[in-house]
């Protein structure tokens, strides 16, 4: 979708305020892609970071600190977006020179004292006829969006809300987001409660302390923040919201981040010249922090109300919290460069834009791969999506996650492992072995299987051998394999083959289905492609090529499929004894393609032969609508 499509008048003029940092790279990344007849300039502090720019932006020498040097700049330009940081020791001076430039300015705000002061330029705004965005990230910004979904429901009688947050460790963050995360470890922060805004001490391990985010099967430890939309709450124009806010709490959690380590922090932060040194220590963990096993890449936001999370809306993908923040700040700037007279002259934060200008966002942020479910939908039975559903989508399928690889060479999840044995575990084939083997005879079930799975992986050793150029995949591979059919076959001895490939068919199918939802992109991210059904046909035949070159089949690809001929895994399971296990490999990947083209018009045609071979063509109507339930799925999402 380029901009014309998107309603964003071309020739316009932007310059993204610190355009090389963590957020401002992906702000001009995403509005290159998207908005390719939007003039893109970068003013950074750090030239030299300007290689990472996309082709074609220009760059641009900004000193904040000279005013007069920065206006003349500034009126170059339609609009200005300011991601530079921390927030808190800027204030409103970049929104001040914004408007004595005569321009529009969107920020990603998450400080209440720069809110306070951003607040304040209302009347400049107003005589200068201008408008300012403010808060348009992560949270607040899209933390607003769903906030006010849910006011507009009146899912809450008594006005209370909530926002929980997660941010995994894999990404390690930027150099001034330590400032404001520092700001929430004080002993006292400002809340707002009852309809009022007030300092209170930290709730440090009151009954809200803990929350069990969407994938996670225990609690994480929460911290509070003080909301930047406490400096607006009280001022909501009631033409705006069907119901009032009242209370509003919000808190976070970061891997690896225990509140014990984060109150000594907010105390030592006190003292005079700390703070400075502490952020840069903050940093620097999290760059130590990235480079660790088990560092989460999943970021997950809910809001919900009162004390029912399955009443709320929930984002989540593995994608960084500074993708959240780039995307819905390119979402609030792709609106605001299209909108016609929906706002006037004002400062606006998300809670205070129209309905029709967050139902537009939504629209945008659908485009960008961001979508949000409903918590109660959130079933992992049904759906098992422990790894969330939103990516960061150009456009092409091409840059969607894990194209053109598959399970043996895209880099696990680091939670997939646990998880993996939580479905062992939780199988009833498992079950069924503990009540034929309890107490101490499972110890010597467990020694037979571990002699069984050496012996397997022995007689597979020829296929290692086969394929030196990829021997680490094949080590993992045989390995696999070889431990799937040495369980298998010992549950066979016990159970009979009947009962033994049922129950590890239905374990097997389950496994594999939270795995590829984890693996190949969920139905809104193929939706969100320029072209949905290329992106499924071209996805799956990358895969199958994958496939090939490894030498777990032979084949070719088709005009809209793919042909298999042979299917290596069957040979392996048919040398171990187990050629009934030969068309599983197909099932799953059945289904997993089905989900995938889910919300595309393609007509899936599979045709499997119990020898594991497959004929199977993605074929496309000449003339059809979307699917009935296209309507209903987006409806309920972002």
């Amino acid at each position: 979708m380029n901009a014309l499509n998107n309603g964003v008048p071309p020739s316009k003029n932007v310059i993204v305020i610190g355009g090389t940092g963590e957020t401002g790279r992906r702000i001009l990344r995403a509005l290159h892609r998207r908005c390719p007849h939007v003039r893109l300039s970068c003013a950074a502090r750090r030239p030299d970071r300007s290689d990472t720019l996309p082709a074609g932006v220009s760059r641009v020498a900004l000193d904040i600190d000279d005013s007069q040097s920065a206006v003349a700049v500034l009126r170059q330009f339609d609009l200005a977006i300011i991601a530079l940081g921390p927030m808190d020791a800027y204030g409103a001076r970049p929104h001040t020179l914004c408007l004595q430039a005569g321009i529009d300015c969107v920020d990603v705000n998450d400080s209440l004292s720069a809110a306070d002061a951003i607040q304040a330029l209302n009347s400049s705004a107003l005589a200068q006829g201008r408008r300012v965005l403010t808060g348009m990230g992560l949270t607040p910004g899209l933390s607003g969006i769903l906030l006010m979904k849910l006011v507009r429901e009146q899912a809450s009688a008594s006005g209370t809300y909530r926002s929980r947050f997660y941010a995994g460790a894999a990404y390690g963050g930027g150099e001034t987001s330590p400032y404001v995360l520092l700001d929430s470890f004080k002993p006292t922060l400002t809340a707002f409660i009852d309809g009022k805004r007030q300092t209170q001490p930290a709730p440090w391990g009151d009954a809200h302390s803990r929350f069990t985010f969407s994938g996670h099967a225990t609690p994480a430890p929460l911290i509070a923040y003080s909301a930047p939309e406490i400096a607006t709450l009280g001022a909501h124009d009631s033409s705006q919201t069907t119901h009032t806010i009242n209370t509003l709490d919000y808190r976070y959690s970061i891997q690896f981040l225990s509140p014990r380590s984060a109150r000594l922090m907010g105390r030592l932060s006190r003292w005079k010249g700390v703070r400075e040194r502490l952020a840069k220590m903050f940093y620097s963990s999290g760059q130590s922090m990235k480079k660790r096993k088990k560092a989460d890449p999943d970021c997950c936001l809910w809001v919900y109300p009162d004390n029912r999370p399955e009443d709320g809306w929930v984002v989540h993908g593995c994608i960084s919290s500074y993708d959240f923040t780039a995307l819905t700040a390119c979402a609030a700037v792709q609106w605001l460069l299209a909108e016609s007279g929906e706002i006037g002259a004002g400062v606006y934060s998300m809670e205070q834009l129209p309905a029709s200008a967050h139902h537009a966002m939504e629209t945008i942020l659908r485009r960008h791969g961001i979508s949000a479910r409903r918590a109660k939908d959130l079933d992992p039975a049904m759906d098992p999506l422990q790894f969330g559903w939103c990516q960061v989508v150009s456009g092409s399928s091409h840059e969607l996650p894990h194209f053109g690889q598959c399970w043996y060479d895209a880099a696990m999840h680091p939670r997939m492992p646990a998880l993996q044995t939580t479905y062992l575990t939780d199988s009833a084939v498992w079950a069924r072995l503990r009540e034929k083997k309890p107490g101490l005879a499972m110890g010597g079930f467990v020694a037979s299987f571990l002699w069984r799975w050496r012996e397997h992986h022995r007689r597979l050793a020829s296929f290692r051998s086969r394929h030196p150029t990829y021997a680490a995949e094949w080590a993992k591979i045989t390995r696999d394999i070889s431990m799937f059919t040495a369980g298998y076959s010992r549950v066979r001895d016990l159970l009979g083959q009947q009962q033994a490939y049922a129950l590890y068919r239905e374990m097997f199918l389950a496994t594999g289905k939270m795995e590829m939802r984890w693996l190949w992109p969920v139905p809104e991210v193929i939706a969100a492609t320029d072209d949905p059904s290329g992106a499924v046909r071209s996805y799956w035949q990358a895969f199958m090529a994958r496939y090939q070159t490894l030498g777990l089949l032979r084949g070719q690809r088709t005009e809209n499929g793919y042909r298999i001929d042979h299917c290596t895994f069957a040979e392996m399971f048919t040398l171990l004894g187990s050629p009934e296990l030969n068309t599983l490999m197909r099932e799953m990947e059945h289904e997993a393609l089905a989900y995938m083209a889910r919300l595309t018009t393609l007509e899936i045609d599979w045709q499997s032969a119990a020898d594991g071979c497959a004929t199977v063509s993605l074929n496309a109507p000449a003339a059809a609508a979307l699917p009935a339930h296209t309507t209903t799925t987006q409806a309920a999402s972002l």
